[in-house]
């Protein structure tokens, strides 16, 4: 009787784990056929694609793939042996692996991962769940305040609240703390009051209708009139625009509220639309970015021409969209991501960095940005407590919001280090 052991090295060209925790016991024999049990500790559902075991007295080794169980035919008996007679018995031997590992020991460090795999896979699981039911055990509590922290971590980015809408003043620079300069433009948000609220019952959505600003009353019809005198406006607004709004908590302001500055946080990202500068009758390569005709080489009098508009006769038009010649500006554009760097509570002034389109003294909307609000982060005002904005809109003070008096400003938290010096500096 003999006995030979096949490393693992050997084992993986097989297809067998790569680990030390599988090994291959092969009893051989002159008389009679044996079986070759292989065993794979560190995964048991490894298939096995080829294993040769070479010896004088045995060919012909056949494999299966879906056990693990090899098959050796001797030369002297050409059918096979009742499995039971020869099988052997799967108890830990006294093997040691390279690594220095008994092979006791690599069946218990496997049974604890698998038991903890096994157990990490039943926490998952919703064991009374029915389909088309609610997996997650809904919390009941007559206590209002026991919801307060689980509706506040829920605010996502899908989550809308009311707008406001501001007059484009003008640009400025601005300068913090560490003496650096900010671009930014100024919007005044003036009378932003709400005038109307629309539910998903009665309009098949949720929206708040602001109305900004004052014009005469010689100017308004008078139902529409009537409609004002009930929220108390003494003066019609200039302009209206919806917003839709929808989140956790009471995102719907109450008709009649009035929206100041402070309605934004400084220090979060705002989205801002609105018409776009009119520039007239352009050309394409004003208008479209095109590149023009060369400057040189024969061209006469081409120079900013748009070139080719078609092909010949087939198809023989221009199609519909072509970028051409035409009239430059007016339209609707929305620059995302702008951060309100300070707010002037007295004076209702919102502070922008960046650009915003329209021309001065045009009405523009104001949102909380869909992409980048930075709520929970140190860079607005409240640090990581702050992780929603304030809904329906900031608890005012009326003898400051919208007193028009000034020293009410806010500004955005600035950082610790002084930006204008190096990186390379600060290591030294």
């Amino acid at each position: 009787m003999s006995r030979m052991i096949t490393r693992t090295s050997k084992l993986a060209r097989a297809g067998l784990n790569r680990y030390h925790a599988s090994y291959l016991t092969a009893s051989l024999s002159h008389s009679e056929p044996q079986y070759v049990q292989v065993q794979n500790l560190a995964l048991r559902s490894a298939s096995i694609s080829s294993v040769a075991t070479t010896s004088n007295n045995f060919q012909n080794t056949a494999i299966s793939k879906n056990s693990t169980m090899i098959r050796s035919y001797s030369k002297s008996l050409p059918t096979m042996e009742n499995e039971d007679q020869t099988s052997k018995s799967t108890e830990p031997s006294d093997l040691i692996f390279s690594s220095g590992m008994t092979e006791k020991e690599a069946r218990t460090i496997l049974n604890e991962q698998i038991a903890l795999m096994e157990a990490e896979k039943e926490a998952k699981l919703y064991k009374d769940w029915i389909p088309g039911t609610r997996k997650r055990p809904l919390m009941v509590s007559y206590n209002e305040e026991d919801f307060l922290e689980d509706a506040d971590a829920k605010w996502k980015l899908s989550d809308k609240r009311c707008g406001a809408l501001g007059i484009k003043l003008g640009m400025m620079p601005v300068w913090d703390e560490w003496g650096e300069r900010h671009a930014c433009t100024v919007l005044f948000l003036d009378e932003n009051i709400v005038l109307e609220v629309k539910s998903k019952e009665k309009h098949g959505y949720n929206a708040v209708v602001l109305g900004a600003g004052e014009k005469k009353l010689k100017r308004v019809k008078k139902p529409q009139l009537g409609f004002y005198n009930k929220l108390g406006l003494k003066l019609p607004p200039v302009i209206t625009r919806e917003f839709r709004i929808g989140g956790p908590g009471d995102v719907t302001p109450e008709p009649g509220t009035q929206i100041h500055a402070r309605h934004f946080v400084p220090g979060q990202n705002v989205d801002i639309a609105g018409i776009s500068k009119g520039k007239g009758f352009q050309g394409a390569m004003k208008r479209h970015n095109f590149s023009g005709m060369p400057a040189t080489h024969g061209v006469s009098k081409s120079h900013r021409a748009l070139g080719s508009t078609g092909q010949c006769q087939d198809p023989g038009r221009v199609f519909k969209g072509k970028k051409m010649a035409g009239r430059m500006g007016t339209d609707r554009v929305t620059i995302q991501n702008l951060r309100v760097l300070k707010i002037d509570r007295g004076r209702n002034l919102v502070y922008v960095k960046g650009a915003v389109p329209g021309n001065k003294g045009e009405f523009v909307e104001i949102k909380d940005a869909i992409k980048k609000p930075l709520w929970g982060t140190d860079l607005i005002e409240g640090g990581a407590d702050c992780k929603r904005p304030p809904v329906p809109t900031f608890d005012y003070e009326l003898d400051i919001d919208g007193s028009g008096k000034r020293g009410f400003d806010v500004f955005m938290p600035i950082p610790d280090k002084d930006p204008h010096v190096p990186m390379d500096i600060e290591k030294i």
